[in-house]
C-alpha cells in the first residue's frame, strides 16, 4: 500500500466505526426513551380502562338495586354486592396507577366519598324496600339525592378522563417524537458510515488491484525463481530427465539425459522425439508413452532398448501440457540380476543332484517325500510317518529340535536347526537342519521343504577353533602382562636418561663455561705476550668450546622433544611463526632475508616445538644461502583442496616440485590427504641438495659441510623430524642444486 492508503483505509474504518458505535448508543438512548414513553401511554390507557370500569361498576350497582325493587329476586343481590366490591377493586388499582399523579390522587380523593355516599343511599333504599317503608316521597327523595352524588361522580370521572386524555395526547405525542428522532438519528448515521463504507471500499478495490498486480509479478518471479531452481535441482540429480510437450517435441532435458543420448541437450530442444530417434517407433518405450497420455496414468517399466544395447528404467509422469520423463540405465544392475537368475537355476541344480537328505513335510509337520532320511537313518517307513523321525534325534537335542520345529510351524518362519543324528551305522553325526514353508497365496501354507547337511567336520573344527581361541587368549593375557612390565621398565628407563641427559649436559657445560671464559681471558691479558701461532691456537680452544657447548645443547633439545613437552592446544600457526621470526630477527638483518607467507592455519599442537620448528627451518634456509639475497615463502594448503583462506587445489597451491614421486613424501596428490591435513612448506633459493642426501640430512650429526662453510651441529633438522613425528605427521625435502630447496611437512589440524 502506498502511505496515503495506509492512512486513509484506517482512519476510515475507524471513523466508521466510531460513528457506528455513536448511532448504536445515540439510538439505544432514544429506544430507552421511547420505550419509557411507550410505557406511560400504555399506562394512560390502564386508567381510562380502570375509570370505565369502575363507572360501569357502579352503573351495575345501580342496575342491580333498581331490579330487586322492582322483582324482589335475591339475585339481583349478589350481583349488587359483586358490583360494589368491583368498585371497590377498582378504586385500589386506580389508586396505584395514578400515585405518581398528585392531581388525579385529589380527584380520586373527592371521589371515594361520594361513591361511599352513594353506596348509603342504594343501602338505604334496599332497607326501606324489605321494610315495606319505602313510598312515593321517599323514594323521590332518595332519587334525587342520587342523582345529586351521580352528577358530582360523573363531574369528577369527566375531569379525570379529561387530565388522563391530556396526558395521553401529550405522551403520544413525545412517542411519536422519539420515533422520528431515532428515524433522523439512525439514518444520519447509517447514511453516513455506508459514505464512508463506500469510499474505503473504493480505496480498497483501488489497493486491492495494485497488489493483486504487484503479486502477479512477484508470483512470475517467484515461478521462474522456482523453474531456474528445479533446472538446477534436475541438472544435479542422478536420474536423466526430460519433458515432452502433446506433440512429442523436447521442451526440456537435463545434462544426464544429454550424455545419454550423447547429443548436446539445446540442440534437441524442439525436436520431435520420434523423428530423433526412429528406430524407437513401435516399441515397448514408444507403446509406454502413448498409452500413459492417453490414460493419464503414471507409467514404470525396465525394458532393454536394442539400438543402444541397454536397460533403461522410465518413470513416465502424464500432465496437460505434454509428459514427463525420468529414466536411468540400468544395465549393470539387469546384467547382475540376470546372472543371479542363472546362479540360481544352478543352485538349484546343485541341490536336486547333492547327497544330501532331503525332505517334504505336510503343512502341519507330517513327512511326505522321505526317502533320503531313510537312506541316511535306516528308519523304516512306518517308524517314520508314526513321527518316530524325532527318536534318531539325539536324547540331548531332542527336545529343543522339537520346540524349535513347532515354533516354524506356529509362525510359518524358517526352520534352522543343529543337531547330532543317529545314522544307519548306529553312530551319531552333527547335521544341519533347514526347512522353508512353501506358502500359497492366500500367505498359507502348503509345504514344507527341508535338506539336512551334515556339519560332523566343521563342527570338529569349530571346537579345535575354540581350543585354539582359549590358549590364544591365554597367550594374549601373558604377552599383554608381558608388554606392561616392558612399558613400567621402558618408562623407568626414560626417565632415568631424561635425568642423565639433564646432569650429563650441566656437568658438561660447566667445565666448557670455565674454559671458554677462561680461555678468552687468557687471551684479553696475554694478547700482547702471544705470538700469532699461540693466538690462532687459543682461537681454535674457544671455538672448539664454543661448538662443543651448542652440541650438548642441541642433543639437550632432541632428547626432550619426547619427554620434556607441553599438552597439544590449539595453536594459529600465524603466530607461532611471528615468534619464530622475531627469535630469527638478527640473522634476517644481517642476511637482508625476504621471507613471504601464505595465511596458516591452525592446529593443535605444542606450541614451543612448533616454534622451534619453523625457526629451524627458517634458519637452515637463512644460513645455506647464494651470494643472492635469499627469498624464503611459507605456504600451506588443506587436503581435499583447500588452502588455508581459500579454495585452491593441492597442485595448484604447492610448489611444482612438491607432487612427484620422489622423497619421504611419496606420491602426495588432492586424494592421499585427509580433509583434517594440512599441507605446509618451507621454500628457499639457497645453494640447495643432492638428491641422494635428501634423507640423509635428517639423521643426527650428519653434515653435508665442513664448519669452515657453514656452522652447525647437524642436529637440527633430526630435531625438525623428531617435532613432526611427535605430531603423528611426516617431513622430507626436494632440492635442486644451484636453485633452492623446499621442505615439507604434514600434520593434522586435530
Amino acid at each position: 500500500m502506498n502511505k496515503l492508503s495506509e492512512k486513509l483505509v484506517p482512519g476510515g474504518f475507524s471513523l466508521a466505526l466510531l460513528l457506528l458505535c455513536g448511532v448504536g448508543a445515540a439510538s439505544y438512548v432514544s429506544v430507552q426513551r421511547l420505550t419509557e414513553d411507550k410505557q406511560w401511554v400504555i399506562h394512560t390507557y390502564e386508567v381510562l380502562e380502570v375509570l370505565n370500569k369502575t363507572e360501569a361498576s357502579l352503573s351495575n350497582v345501580e342496575i342491580g338495586r333498581h331490579s330487586y325493587i322492582l322483582t324482589g329476586k335475591a339475585v339481583y343481590l349478589d350481583n349488587y354486592e359483586n358490583s360494589k366490591q368491583k368498585v371497590y377493586q377498582y378504586i385500589q388499582t386506580l389508586r396505584q396507577l395514578i400515585r405518581d399523579n398528585p392531581k388525579q390522587q385529589n380527584q380520586l380523593s373527592k371521589l371515594e366519598p361520594l361513591i361511599a355516599q352513594r353506596f348509603a343511599l342504594v343501602e338505604q333504599t334496599i332497607k326501606l324496600y324489605r321494610q315495606n317503608n319505602l313510598d312515593k316521597i321517599t323514594q323521590t327523595a332518595v332519587t334525587v339525592q342520587g342523582m345529586e352524588v351521580r352528577e358530582q361522580l360523573q363531574a369528577i370521572y369527566q375531569a379525570m378522563e379529561n387530565e388522563e386524555k391530556t396526558l395521553l395526547k401529550l405522551r403520544t405525542t413525545a412517542t411519536d417524537s422519539s420515533v422520528y428522532q431515532i428515524i433522523i438519528i439512525v439514518g444520519l448515521g447509517y447514511g453516513l458510515s455506508l459514505v464512508l463504507l463506500i469510499a474505503v471500499f473504493k480505496l480498497l478495490q483501488k489497493q486491492i488491484r495494485i497488489n493483486k498486480t504487484l503479486s502477479e509479478e512477484a508470483l512470475r518471479l517467484e515461478q521462474q525463481a522456482a523453474k531456474a531452481k528445479l533446472a538446477d535441482i534436475l541438472e544435479s540429480i542422478t536420474d536423466a530427465f526430460m519433458t515432452l510437450d502433446r506433440n512429442w517435441c523436447f521442451t526440456y532435458i537435463n545434462h544426464r539425459a544429454g550424455q545419454i543420448f550423447d547429443r548436446n541437450s539445446e540442440d534437441l530442444i524442439g525436436k520431435n522425439i520420434w523423428e530423433v530417434f526412429p528406430e524407437a517407433v513401435g516399441g515397448k518405450f514408444h507403446d509406454a508413452y502413448h498409452r500413459a497420455v492417453a490414460e493419464q496414468q503414471v507409467i514404470q517399466l525396465e525394458e532393454y532398448y536394442p539400438p543402444w544395447e541397454r536397460w533403461f528404467e522410465n518413470r513416465i509422469y502424464p500432465s496437460a501440457e505434454g509428459v514427463s520423463i525420468f529414466f536411468q540405465d540400468i544395465t549393470r544392475r539387469k546384467l547382475a540380476e540376470i546372472a543371479l537368475e542363472e546362479n540360481e537355476k544352478r543352485y538349484r541344480s546343485l541341490v536336486l543332484a547333492t547327497s544330501q537328505a532331503i525332505w517334504i513335510a505336510d503343512a502341519k509337520g507330517m513327512p511326505k517325500d522321505f526317502s533320503s532320511w531313510i537312506d541316511l537313518t535306516g528308519q523304516s517307513e512306518a517308524e517314520v510317518n508314526e513321527g518316530g523321525w524325532l527318536n534318531v534325534i539325539h536324547p540331548e537335542d531332542r527336545s529343543f529340535t522339537q520346540l524349535l520345529w513347532t515354533e516354524a510351524l506356529a509362525t510359518k518362519i524358517l526352520y534352522k536347526s543343529e543337531h547330532r543324528i543317529r545314522v544307519a551305522d548306529g553312530s551319531y553325526r552333527f547335521f544341519a537342519a533347514r526347512a522353508v514353508p512353501v506358502l500359497n497365496v492366500n500367505d498359507e501354507i502348503q509345504e514344507w521343504v527341508g535338506t539336512y547337511t551334515d556339519i560332523s567336520d566343521r563342527k570338529l573344527a569349530e571346537e579345535v577353533i575354540k581350543q585354539a581361541k582359549t590358549d590364544l587368549e591365554i597367550k594374549v593375557q601373558e604377552r599383554t602382562a608381558e608388554l606392561q612390565r616392558l612399558n613400567e621398565d621402558l618408562k623407568r628407563s626414560n626417565q632415568e636418561l631424561e635425568q642423565f641427559a639433564y646432569v650429563a649436559s650441566h656437568d658438561l657445560q660447566e667445565p666448557l663455561r670455565a674454559v671458554t671464559g677462561y680461555s678468552q681471558l687468557l687471551g684479553q691479558e696475554y694478547q700482547e705476550r702471544l705470538d700469532e701461532s699461540a693466538q690462532e691456537y687459543l682461537g681454535y680452544i674457544i671455538d672448539g668450546a664454543k661448538r662443543m657447548q651448542q652440541l650438548i645443547q642441541d642433543l639437550l633439545t632432541y632428547s626432550r622433544v619426547g619427554t620434556r613437552t607441553q599438552e597439544f592446544a590449539p595453536v594459529d600457526c600465524n603466530v607461532v611463526l611471528s615468534l619464530a621470526l622475531r627469535n630469527l630477527q638478527v640473522a634476517i638483518a644481517e642476511s637482508n632475508a625476504i621471507i613471504t607467507y601464505d595465511p596458516l592455519p591452525k592446529l593443535n599442537a605444542d606450541k614451543t616445538q612448533m616454534v622451534q620448528l619453523f625457526q629451524n627451518l627458517i634458519g637452515n634456509a637463512i644460513k645455506f644461502r647464494q651470494k643472492e639475497t635469499p627469498q624464503i615463502h611459507i605456504g600451506a594448503v588443506k587436503g581435499g583442496g583447500e588452502e588455508a583462506g581459500s579454495s585452491t587445489s593441492l597442485r595448484e597451491a604447492a610448489p611444482t616440485a612438491t607432487l612427484s614421486d620422489r622423497g619421504a613424501g611419496g606420491d602426495v596428490t588432492p586424494s592421499s590427504l585427509t580433509q583434517n591435513e594440512w599441507l605446509i612448506w618451507v621454500q628457499d633459493n639457497g645453494i640447495g641438495i643432492k638428491s641422494q642426501y635428501l634423507e640423509r640430512i635428517f639423521e643426527v650429526f650428519r653434515r653435508l659441510h665442513t664448519r669452515r662453510e657453514f656452522t652447525g651441529t647437524g642436529i637440527g633438522l633430526a630435531i625438525c623430524k623428531k617435532i613432526v613425528e611427535r605430531h603423528g605427521g611426516r617431513i622430507w625435502a626436494e632440492s635442486k642444486p644451484g636453485v633452492g630447496t623446499t621442505f615439507y611437512f604434514i600434520l593434522n589440524e586435530n
